[in-house]
């Protein structure tokens, strides 16, 4: 048997391995395995397996690496296909299926055997053997960190043919593993706990006598038996007296008759005692008593006369030891004086655990440390042991299970769209026709329901038994939207993200692949989590261009849209398109009949109940509200949109970043203490900085793009590479002081509202504010409970936020894509524009925008502030139309990127010629090229970048037909230009 397997290296193609007999019967498709490539080892997945294969030799399987398989059947069909879509080899698309750090590339191991070489040396070679001696055998990658920008490999190679150095292929263990974590249980029967807690503890005299004390019968003892029983001195127990838990019976002396009664009697009688009467009173008194009294206050001489001549003799009463507090406290005293109510508080909170318990979870309710475990477990009382512990990202938050709304009437039809095909394909399991595919597009204006809809898609694909992935295109929006999925399906839910550790993104990785969850939620990458039977996948905002994967990110240059098309029909599922203002070529394929077009075109406010409650509490005019098709949900119209020229307010003297408008409107609603998004899709205090003596303009070395000044920090900042550069105050040209800062970001416009409204309550979004991990939902939580009233942001605040206070929206500058030399400019401004004038008017009190434009009159602007999708959809179209862009043509960007602006030409116009070539050739008619030139951001990170544009009905086929250099970075169906 052998296996085709795809292996972890910038290859094309797969390559054949034979299983060797100790692996037979335990190598499968999609299995992770280790396997020798050329000189080297490297990881692989099995994509098949074949009973023969048509060359001479084979190298065997070395290692399985999981024992379960890394990816589903369907997931190695979607690669294969994925790789024909996107021309990316097919390991490349396998491994966007793996969670970090899970498969490795092989490295070499070189170590140094001869100190000193025979031959001359290079200077190259002379670095390598110091770093060998100095630092002992080191990997391929050590090396290359050391000596950065060194061809080091080709002298590598010289050493080891000389036998200076040895050579060996090794392959690092995954990065992560399972989490393991210490147990605790209970051994011994719970019964027994109340029994046994005096018992523990540290050693305590004071506890041992009063442990005697309440076996002892009538609880009492002599002060000796109970001191030999315990072997101590009666020191101990003086101190129990002392506090009053014993009470000590002094030891009595007695004083009696040493000869008979007769005989006293007498002597008595005689003539003897007759000169000592106090003798003879002593014996009287004796003999009344019975023969013994209390030595007490006798006369001692006399009794010590009568002592000599054996008169009378002394007799000792021992002492006597009674505990003075009843049993149950001392037992309470015992456990304080030993100690024992830590180790009691770890075996009760054992009692009600009838399996191995996470040690942490006693350290908090306890207090408990690892030496008292240890203890315990030494005295037979627990058991400490390891299990595997999860890494749940949501671990720590809790859902209130909420009950379905009733639905709309439009609602209600289109849920009835998506019901009846979801059960056709399901019961009768019939493969979707392309003319009649599992794509719905949900085309609703902000706050129509999407949400419910696709929450009552989950629900059925659910009872189905199968599972649903639901994508949104930001991680801001995973907790809003996690939060709503996690309340209906408590408990079957879990988000995947790059936000996640490694160890989070693993565990959720491989709960997914053992069917433990069933709805995951999260951006583009969770696409890939490898749910067994997943039968619907829902793009919430299927217009944003996060849903693509482009450089400089590792190809493949993937679209989530399509990507979750393909997959749906492999697995006879459901695709649900969610947004207020599609992408153009979705929508185009809607009308098409090419997707099925669903519309909800009113806006839910709420249901009545809400909407009263809401109303109760508000001390304010209320907006008018109607009601809809459905017997309780009350909608609303979209908000009131005003366009400010802002040519007009320059021309009228205002020179603020607030218009007129914009300012009265913001005064009115802190005055109502009602709240306020202001947008502005720039980050930093100013977009660059120029000298207005020389013209100099401040760019970023490593990628020629102009530098944001932050004021904060007081530092420019390339938001493409990271680069960082003190504040100029001089010009390095000509050394002007004349500096000036141009443009706007969130950090002015917080600036400015601090200034201008300085009893605001102002918080910022973007991503310079969010940076840690909980950050957007720190934030977000912070302006939902009005711990703010104006939120300041970027592109962030505009999708999918429902928050009901917000009654303004301002929208500082509509014009900042317009300019862009992308052919999507107007419809990326449409789209951004409308989502954000989206989020006011959410509730009870309603809401309005204004929006700032020096270009009012474009369409795209007109129509954002109209909520008019249909005139932009046209307008738009049929300047695609003219231009033949998407949807009438598909595009694909081939972009060079090299240390130099000549080589970076020279490859892309080599490229263009021979593409050129090909297409005349193969008399491909309806393909052209547009380019090559240099790319709008003509430097990156320290490369200069030239791309060329091929237009063609199929980009890809075109593209396969020729020999590609690895160098070219393809990206067929692009949505950035730049």
């Amino acid at each position: 048997m052998f296996a085709e397997v795809a292996v972890n290296r910038r290859v094309s193609g797969t390559f054949s391995y034979h299983i060797p007999p100790e692996l037979a019967g335990k190598i499968a498709p999609g299995h992770l395995v280790k396997v020798a490539f050329g000189t080297a080892h490297t990881t692989g997945i099995v994509v098949a397996l074949v009973d023969s294969v048509d060359i001479p030799e084979t190298k065997p399987i070395l290692e399985r690496i999981d024992p379960l398989p890394v990816v589903t059947p369907v997931q190695i069909e979607l690669a294969r296909w994925l790789s024909a879509e996107s021309l990316t080899p097919l390991a490349a698309c396998l491994w966007l299926m793996l969670p970090p750090g899970l498969a490795k590339r092989g490295d070499f191991l070189y170590t140094l055997l001869q100190e000193d070489s025979n031959g001359s040396l290079s200077t190259v070679q002379e670095r390598i053997l110091g770093l060998l001696k100095r630092r002992g055998p080191l990997r391929g990658r050590q090396l290359t960190h050391s000596l950065p920008q060194t061809n080091w490999q080709s002298s590598m190679t010289a050493l080891v043919k000389r036998g200076v150095v040895e050579q060996e292929p090794v392959l690092d263990s995954p990065d992560v593993k399972p989490k393991m974590v210490r147990t605790v249980q209970l051994a011994i029967p719970a019964s027994r706990v109340k029994d046994i807690a005096p018992r523990i503890g540290s050693e305590s005299r004071r506890a041992n006598i009063l442990e005697a004390l309440i076996t002892a019968r009538g609880h009492r003892m002599q002060l000796s038996a109970l001191c030999l029983a315990v072997g101590c001195t009666p020191t101990p127990v003086k101190a129990l007296a002392k506090s009053g838990e014993v009470i000590i019976e002094p030891r009595q002396t007695w004083i009696e008759l040493a000869v008979p009664n007769d005989e006293i009697e007498a002597r008595l009688a005689s003539a003897m005692y007759a000169r000592a009467p106090a003798q003879a009173k002593l014996l009287r008194k004796l003999l009344k008593a019975g023969g013994a009294v209390p030595l007490g206050d006798l006369n001692r001489p006399i009794v010590a006369q009568l002592e000599e001549v054996t008169t009378v003799r002394r007799s000792e009463e021992p002492a006597w030891v009674e505990l003075a507090i009843s049993p149950k406290d001392a037992q309470q005293r015992i456990i304080d004086l030993r100690g024992s109510q830590p180790y009691l508080d770890i075996l009760n909170a054992l009692v009600h655990e009838p399996d191995p318990v996470n040690v942490g979870e006693i350290y908090a309710k306890t207090g408990a440390t690892l030496v008292r475990l240890q203890r315990l477990a030494d005295d037979g009382l627990v058991t400490l042991g390891e299990a595997e512990s999860w890494r749940d990202p949501l671990v720590d938050h809790e859902y209130v299970p909420v009950l379905a709304p009733p639905l709309t009437t439009e609602q209600a039809q289109a849920w009835n769209t998506i019901q009846r095909y979801m059960d056709t394909v399901h019961w009768g399991r019939v493969s979707p026709r392309p003319d009649t595919s599992g794509v719905f597009l949900l085309h609703g204006v902000t706050g129509s329901g999407k949400t419910e809809i696709y929450l009552r898609a989950v629900e059925h694909v659910l009872a189905q038994g199968r599972q649903a992935i639901v994508l949104v295109p930001e991680i801001s929006l995973t907790p809003q939207t996690i939060h709503r999925f996690a309340a209906r399906f408590p408990g079957r839910v879990s988000v995947v993200h790059s936000g996640l550790s490694v160890g989070e993104r693993y565990d959720t990785w491989r709960r997914a692949r053992s069917g433990d969850l069933h709805v995951i939620v999260g951006a583009r990458s969770a696409l890939f989590t490898p749910l067994p039977d997943v039968g619907l996948i829902i793009l919430d905002e299927e217009h944003d261009d996060s849903y693509k994967s482009s450089a400089p990110i590792t190809p493949p240059f993937y679209h989530a849209r399509e990507t979750a098309i393909k997959m749906m029909q492999l697995t006879r599922g459901t695709v649900l398109l969610g947004s207020a203002t599609p992408d153009v070529v979705t929508y185009y394929r809607a009308t098409q009949n090419q997707y099925t077009l669903l519309h909800l075109p009113d806006r839910v406010i709420a249901h009545r109940e809400r909407l009263a409650e809401q109303t109760r509490r508000l001390n304010a005019p209320v907006a008018r509200y109607q009601p809809t098709s459905a017997s309780d949900a009350m909608s609303a119209a979209l908000p009131d949109v005003r366009i400010v020229d802002m040519r007009q307010e320059l021309r009228a003297g205002n020179r603020s970043i607030f218009s007129r408008p914009l300012h009265t409107a913001i005064t009115e609603v802190l005055a109502r203490h009602e709240q306020t998004i202001l947008f502005l899709n720039r980050r930093g205090t100013a977009t660059f900085v120029m000298c207005r003596n020389c013209g100099y303009i401040a760019n970023c070395p490593r990628c020629s793009t102009p530098l944001t000044y932050h004021d904060p920090q007081q530092v420019l900042v390339c938001h493409y590479c990271g680069y960082t550069h003190d504040q100029i105050s001089v010009c390095p040209e000509c050394h002007s002081t004349k500096i000036k800062h141009f443009g706007q970001g969130t950090e002015l416009i917080e600036s400015a509202v601090q200034t201008t409204f300085p009893h605001a309550r102002t918080i910022r979004w973007d991503r310079d504010t969010a940076t840690g991990r909980d950050a957007h939902e720190m934030i977000l939580k912070s302006f939902s409970e009005r711990r703010a009233d104006i939120l300041i942001g970027t592109q962030m605040v505009a999708k999918g936020l429902d928050l009901p206070h917000v009654t303004l929206v301002g929208i500082i500058s509509a014009d900042t894509a317009l300019g862009l030399p992308d052919y999507r400019s107007g419809e990326r401004t449409f789209q951004l524009l409308t989502q954000v004038a989206g989020r006011a008017g959410r509730g009870a009190l309603g809401g309005h925008v204004i929006l700032q434009s020096y270009l009012p009159e474009h369409y795209a602007i007109r129509a954002a502030a109209g909520h008019d999708y249909e005139t932009f959809f046209k307008e738009e179209l049929e300047f695609r139309r003219e231009q033949m862009y998407p949807p009438f043509r598909r595009l694909a960007r081939v972009v060079f990127q090299y240390e130099t602006a000549q080589r970076a030409e020279q490859e892309a116009r080599f490229a263009a010629q021979t593409l050129q070539n090909h297409i005349t050739g193969m008399q491909y008619t309806a393909s052209e090229i547009i380019g090559p030139t240099p790319c709008f951001f003509a430097k990156r990170n320290n490369l200069y970048r030239w791309h060329l544009v091929l237009r063609s009905p199929d980009p890809a086929a075109v593209l396969s037909g020729i020999d590609r250099p690895d160098a070219w970075l393809i990206d067929i169906d692009p949505v950035d230009m730049l």
